[in-house]
This record gives C-alpha cells, structure tokens and sequence, in this order.
C-alpha cells in the first residue's frame, strides 16, 4: 500500500490504536536489539521562577518547586487561580538568571538581610516604574554586597535542592541548570548551561563575570576537569543582531580552527523556538519556503528595533557552519535542536488552549486585553509572544544520564508545543521498504544512523544515500499535514537550501512545475476558536532519496513536520472573553517538529 494512502487511513484510526501499534514494534525492538531501543521525552530546558530578577519584577512569584509540580502535572496557583498543565512533562531544567540570583525575593523580605534599605523599598513596591528603575539600576551598578560568595552560592544550593527533590528516575527528570544572560547593547548572546550531575559546581558562571561565551566554555572545561558534566545552550538566536552565527567571534576576530573546535565541543545544541520568536528561518533569508514566517519575533531584547536578519537563524548558521569548516576544517555550528519555553511565570504551558500567559503581569491571561496587546513593554511586546516550545529527545530512560547522552549526540528534536514525535534515520543501504517492516527502528539503528549523527562518504556503487522518516500526532492536538526535508549544503564555499515535501496526508497532488502540495486545508471554527480533526493523518511515514546528491559536496538534512491549521493561543483568549481577534497576528498556526540535522562530509 502507498504509504501516503496508509497515512490518510489512520485518520479513521482511534491515536489510541496508532499508539498500540507503535507500542507493539517497540515491543518487537526491545526483544531484537535491547540497547538500541529509545522513546521520546518530551520536556523544558530553558524556564524561569520567581528567582530571576526580571521575572520577580514582573509580579511572578512562582518558586522553583511550584515550577516542577506544575510540570508533573500538580496545579499551582498563579495570579490567584488554579492552574495545571493537561499533560505532564517528562523532565525540566529550571534555568533562572544566574545575575543577582535570587536576590529580590531576598530583598522583600521584613525579616532580610536589607530589611529597612532603599533596595527593600525599591523592590516592594508596586509601581512597575520604580521596578523598573531597580532592574536597571542593578544591572548598571553591580551592587557588591548583592554579589557575595556566601549569598550567591546559597541560591545556587537553592536551585541544586529543588532540582533534587523532584528528581525520581524513570518518571519525572530535572536538571540542575541556569541561563548564563550576557546581552551586550540589547543583542542576545544567551546560553543555557545545564549540567548532568550527580556533581555540580560551588557556583554559576554569570555575564557580570564576562560577557564573552569564550570564557563561559572556559569555565565549563574547567567543570569537566573536575569530574561536572555540561553543556550550553545558545538560545534566541533571532535576537542576536546577527552575532549568534556570524563569521567572527565575540571579539570580532574571524572565526579559527581553536574557536570552531571549542565551540562544537561546549556547545551541541541550539534552541530553535521559544516564546520569544521561532529562530529556524525568515522569508528573507528562505524566500521559497512557504512556511518560513512562522511565530517570528524580529525585535531586540525590550526594544521596538529590528535585529540584523544575517547571521540570526539556524537554518543560516547551518551552511555557515559548513563554509566556515571548509576553510578552517572544523564545523562550529554543528548543533543538534531544542526548544524551550523561556516563560519568566515559573509555568512551562505549552498548550494553546490552556496558555495562562508567560512573562507575570505582562501577558497574565487573567487580563486578556493587555495580553492581546501589541505595544511594547518592558520586556516586548506581549501578542506577539508564542506558547512554544518543547525538547524531544530519544532516550533509553527518563534519567538524568540517559537525556543528558540524547543531547550531547544531538538525538533530538524540537516542537512548537505540541507532543509531536518524530524519528530521522539515514544510510546507504537502508532497504526501500524498510518502514514497513517489523522491527525497523532496531534495523534503522543498525544500518544507518538517527538524527544529530554523522553520514560517513558513500561506499562503493552508492548513488544517494536514503532517508526514512516517521512522525506521530500529538493525541490533544491536530493530525499531520506533511513532513519535510530540508537541505542545506556547500558548493564553492557558498551555502544553499532546498525543501523537499516528501510526504503528506490527502489525495493532494504537487504542483508539477515547482514540485511544491498544495495547503491541507483548514477546520478552524474562528467564533468559538475550535478545530476538527476531518483532514491531516494521525501518522505520516517515507522513504526518501536525494534527486540531487553530489558525494563531493558537504550537506546537512534536517526534517521538519507539519501539523494541519489550529487556533493559536491569542484566539482561545479572545473568543473566551468575546474579545475581536487581534489583527497583528495570525488567527490560526500550523504546530511542527524539527529533528537534529543529519550531517554529511566528504571527508571520514
């Protein structure tokens, strides 16, 4: 049966029994070839509480504690009403600003160590004016006795503590981590540090100690000589005016061979969505991908500026990487993909009908209509914010150990929020039918290799080398519209794209001059902000070859999933509060998955 038909049949299909039939050839994996079988977890590695500075002044008193009960699934309460997320998450990394760690919850406190200050006064107030003058104030001066050994490393132990109080192997994972927030002049330069554990360090590296991420890696080198596993995480690309993937390093010098070599080792991943904009592509930059303009947030960190477009987008830094590797050798940008929320509420909520808002006061879903505003605030501007996104990662258990090793070989994937599973295997003797055999996945392991690996020269007689790729709806969410490939490669040291619709849900036939499917269609009940689920597929699954392989040419391919149109969150608030839907952003999105690239050398 054509697989494109199959895929339109399991629409008829219950998920339940699409999920009973995948449970079913895990359970044929697990028999066959035991240490090769992995499942998806899906989590948070980027999510702020009360903790951070910013967050604490945007009214967010959620703890740390109170941010893991929320994504087991526990309510909490938030602006004075019960909140819950509908499905638990498997693992969250809390990630507050390791600047002033902690320290305004210290300074409200009657009782502190600042009762009677002119810092406890600033930051009791509620005046969002006077608040804002301390967050500033803080960041300019650097007060010392906010910076104490003492003082910082009890914060940190406070972070350490939480983390390991949930931690219970096997069914819910934390991560002991913190976001290291060096922004010179508005430009985001932010990373993420996550550390594996059992052992962490006496104290986070903070841009107030530079804000350099050449010295961020050398303090983890550092952490790793000590027995601490780590990476970090670049994270809002698209607010980096360019500088995130740019030909030069921090100090402007052209990128070498030492930085590309310490960069790739220190950094494996790279946060691809985010409340704060999607950072895979623009229109600009991939004007014949028709999906480009998704979820963008094209500003400068709390500023009506726009941001350099060059140098901002993953999918860019993907060929930069490998224009730069061929004059230097080595690929800095070799970065497999997550996402992550970045909410400062203390709440990793994902789900678009059941989004409280991200950012406190700001956007509080408690207040539709300044949650439904395009103005700037202090922090941006709030409609335009996305309820996105979640890290999936393929992992043997749901450990600390074994996400930790998904992440560092880039077996991962990224989705807008939605629980989308997807899998990307490539090789040179995959069998062409291969996806419908019983125990593919153990025999795809074994024959090829899965997402974030490397594609080794083709062998003797190779042509092309073939891709299998499978994905599986979200069960509380809408079915699939179509999976992608996206090529990037290098002819003559400049990089080029190309997407490839390889397969879709329907009877829909590809325009036969650009090759492009046309739109699934839409279901979307715009008055009451509903949706059915009459068209897509609940599964989408094919093999694939590149028509236009040239073994001499570097390339990396990464998939990206479609799903079919949906409400997004801004229209769930408006139609429960019989407001007008705001017109400066769309009234319906297409949720996605991107998995890790698979990258291609010439050269072993």
């Amino acid at each position: 049966m054509d697989r494109r038909i199959l895929a339109v049949a399991l629409t008829s299909l219950s998920l339940s029994a699409v999920s009973a039939m995948a449970a079913e050839g895990s359970a044929r994996d697990a028999h066959a070839a035991p240490r090769q079988v992995r499942s998806a977890y899906f989590g948070d590695l980027h999510l702020h509480t009360s903790l951070s500075l910013d967050a604490f002044i945007y009214d967010t008193r959620t703890t740390p504690e109170e941010a893991y009960r929320y994504a087991q699934g526990e309510p909490v309460s938030y602006f004075g009403r019960e909140v819950r997320r509908r499905a638990p998450l498997d693992f969250l990394a809390v990630t507050d600003h390791s600047e002033f760690l902690g320290v305004l919850p210290l300074l409200t406190r009657p009782d502190g160590p600042y009762a009677d200050s002119i810092w406890q006064r600033m930051a009791s107030s509620c005046d969002p004016g006077v608040l804002r003058e301390l967050f500033m104030k803080l960041n300019k001066e650097h007060p010392a006795q906010f910076l104490t050994p003492s003082l910082v490393r009890s914060q940190w132990q406070r972070l350490i503590d939480a983390a390991e109080a949930n931690y219970h192997p096997g069914k819910f994972t934390t991560f002991v981590a913190y976001e290291w927030s060096s922004t010179p002049d508005r430009q985001n330069l932010h990373r993420n540090v996550i550390f594996r554990g059992p052992k962490f360090p006496e104290r986070p590296f903070s841009s107030i100690d530079s804000e350099h991420p050449e010295d961020l890696w050398s303090y983890l080198e550092r952490q790793r000589a000590l027995g601490i596993e780590v990476l970090a995480i670049p994270h809002n690309s698209n607010l980096s005016n360019g500088l995130m993937f740019a030909n030069a390093d921090s100090y402007g010098r052209p990128i070498s061979r030492a930085y590309a070599e310490r960069r790739a080792r220190n950094e494996r991943e790279v946060e691809i969505t985010q409340t704060k904009g999607t950072s895979e592509t623009t229109p600009e930059i991939s004007p014949t991908d028709e999906f480009a303009d998704f979820e963008l947030y094209r500003y400068l960190l709390g500023a009506d500026t726009r941001g350099k477009i060059d140098g901002s987008y993953v999918r860019q830094g993907f060929g930069r990487g490998l224009e730069i590797a061929s004059r230097v050798g080595v690929n800095p940008f070799k970065l497999g993909v997550v996402g992550g929320t970045d909410f400062h509420s203390g709440l990793s909520s994902t789900e678009e009908a059941n989004f409280p808002g991200g950012h406190g006061r700001i956007d509080n879903a408690q207040h539709p209509e300044a949650a439904l505003s395009a103005k700037l605030t202090g922090v941006g501007k709030p409609l335009l914010f996305a309820a996105s996104g979640l890290t999936g990662v393929w992992a043997e258990r749901n450990t600390r150990e074994s996400i930790f090793a998904a992440l560092m070989r880039r077996e991962t994937f990224a989705t807008s929020g939605d629980r989308i599973q997807v899998r990307l295997f490539a090789g040179w003797n995959l069998p062409a039918d291969l996806g419908s055999r019983s125990g593919w996945v153990s025999e795809a392991y074994a024959r090829g290799v899965p997402m974030g690996g490397d594609l080794r020269p083709p062998p003797v007689g190779a042509v092309s080398p073939r891709f299998l790729v499978w994905a599986l709806k979200d069960p509380d969410s809408g079915n699939l519209d179509r999976i992608q490939i996206v090529k990037v490669w290098v002819d003559h040291g400049v990089s080029h794209e190309h997407v490839f619709d390889v397969t879709w849900s329907g009877n829909r036939k590809p325009d036969p001059k650009t090759g492009t499917v046309p739109p699934v269609g839409s279901t979307v009940n715009l008055q009451d902000a509903s949706f059915t689920n009459d068209i897509g597929a609940a599964q989408l699954e094919t093999e694939w070859t590149d028509p236009d392989f040239d073994p001499a040419l570097p390339a990396v391919y990464y998939a990206r999933v479609l799903a079919i149109p949906t409400p997004r969150w801004s229209t769930y608030l408006a139609a429960r509060n019989h407001l007008p839907l705001p017109a400066d952003v769309p009234a319906t999105i297409q949720e996605r998955a991107w998995t890790s690239p698979v990258f291609y050398s010439p050269h072993p």
